[in-house]
């Protein structure tokens, strides 16, 4: 059987480089393939930025799994960023919600703190 090594998430985007601007300031690094198509790199994570219709910008859901959700939202917050204050839920998880100029949404989340 084939294994799969790794899952990228590609979020449709309206303006390029508004999406650019705000995943730089979220801490990601930006390289192109060309004025329409982006990656944006964070410590492993790897998200695809396509300036596209279709599907319409704004449906994108990712979830990212962190080390401390706290830490990730203050930093986000501190970059200008709309976030959700991190919630203890009952599946074992400490989570926060992001959603960026397009609508894509990031969820995220850390092991709950005992």
């Amino acid at each position: 059987m084939t294994r799969v090594i790794a899952v990228e998430s590609i979020l449709a985007v309206a303006d390029m480089p508004r999406a650019v601007d705000h995943y730089t300031r979220l801490g990601f690094e930006i390289s192109y393939y060309d004025e329409g198509y982006a990656f944006a790199q964070r410590q492993g994570v790897n998200l695809h930025l396509d300036r596209t219709d279709s599907p319409p910008p704004g449906g994108g859901i990712l979830y990212l799994h962190v080390d401390d959700a706290d830490e990730l939202a203050a930093t986000w917050r501190a970059a200008g960023a709309d976030v959700t204050e991190p919630e203890d839920c009952p599946w074992g998880k400490r989570e926060g919600v992001h959603r960026d100029p397009d609508g894509n949404t990031i969820r995220f989340g850390s092991a709950v703190k005992q």
